[in-house]
């Protein structure tokens, strides 16, 4: 409603018994016989009016958007209502996946697998989240203690693709959700037990990624591996192993092994595709204690391989390649002269 001065008394009058009622009542007993004293109050509650329902605003040239040109945090911030509230189940039960893969997974397909791997006290649903980066989802859980159950027990296989999850709060942007880390457990193997020590332990963990438990003990000592839980970068190689330095004695190889680990590139050995399709031209060799080249990757990285570490498979080839050599050469019985026997039931000479 915009009021204007052009307005006629009556108008004006009209005006102002609607939206004033009270002052113009209050105006008329006190100038009953000034009817120009009326007219003049109409006139400034007219104005009023109209300031007050579109208020002018400066030309664009003197609009001022910015304070000063050194803006602070509190200048840009705007506060907006949560769809939901801080005590809300959905924000405490949720957490964010992604499978590590080149290949595109339906959300249908991973709850199908899921669901035969899960085994939860309440219900849970996953939503695919379209956005460029494939293969992420949102999973609410309706008890916190399955969201922290399926977490603690990953990393999870999809079809042999790494499922990596983590809790997440939907007041953080799904663009910083921090899915390329996932917890990890790892075994180290064949360190003695003069070494076997809490700091020795965190700085081989820290080798591999960002220590968060490790499972040490006096028995640990003494038993063929210590385990370790680990916050893993997915996006770069696995560390393999080392070699420790013993006074006096030869270097021993410490083998680090990785539990539920699936489909690797035993190339580059990071995840997400195969050896048929990386780009590295060939494979990672390190030297055993004679000098000789051996595959730094392959199975024994798995913690459910029977093969204990690298160098035993040049050792399993040798062995292979004496057998197939022993099958190649003539045999004793071979070599000797062939005796013609009678065939059944041919006279034998008598």
């Amino acid at each position: 409603m915009v009021l204007s001065l052009s307005l006629s008394r009556n108008s004006l009058l009209h005006t102002s018994l609607v939206l004033f009622p009270s002052s113009f009542s209050l105006l008329y007993q006190c100038h009953p016989v000034y009817p120009s004293v009326l007219f003049e109050y109409f006139i400034v509650c007219s104005l009023l009016i109209e300031n007050e329902i579109r208020p002018s605003l400066p030309d664009n040239n003197d609009l001022v958007l910015y304070p000063t040109n050194h803006l602070s945090i509190g200048d840009m911030c705007l506060s907006l209502k949560p769809l939901v509230s801080d005590n809300d189940q959905v924000e405490k039960f949720t957490a964010a996946g992604k499978i590590i893969s080149s290949k595109s997974f339906t959300k249908h397909s991973v709850k199908r697998v899921l669901l035969r791997a899960w085994t939860l006290k309440g219900r849970w649903d996953i939503t695919e989240i379209t956005r460029s980066d494939p293969n992420m989802f949102i999973f609410e859980f309706q008890l916190e203690q399955d969201r922290h159950w399926v977490i603690d027990k990953g990393p999870w296989s999809i079809n042999g693709e790494i499922l990596t999850l983590t809790e997440w709060d939907p007041s953080v942007p799904l663009q910083s959700i921090p899915l390329k880390f996932s917890l990890w457990w790892i075994q180290i193997h064949g360190i003695p037990p003069v070494f076997m020590t809490r700091d020795n332990l965190h700085k081989i963990g820290e080798k591999a990624g960002t220590v968060i438990d490790m499972e040490l003990s006096e028995s640990s000592r003494w038993k063929p591996f210590v385990r370790a839980l680990l916050s893993i970068n997915v996006n770069n190689p696995l560390y393999p192993g080392f070699y420790l330095p013993i006074k006096s004695q030869k270097p021993t190889w410490v083998q680090l092994k990785y539990e539920k680990l699936a489909y690797l590139c035993f190339r580059c050995v990071r995840l997400g595709h195969g050896r048929e399709s990386c780009s590295e031209e060939a494979d990672t060799t390190i030297a055993n204690l004679q000098g000789s080249p051996v595959p730094l990757f392959g199975p024994w990285l798995r913690a459910d391989s029977k093969i204990p570490k690298c160098f035993i498979v040049a050792v399993l080839r040798a062995e292979r390649e004496a057998k197939r050599k022993i099958k190649r050469s003539p045999s004793m019985e071979t070599m000797a002269p062939q005796v013609a026997q009678p065939a059944l039931g041919e006279d034998s000479g008598r």
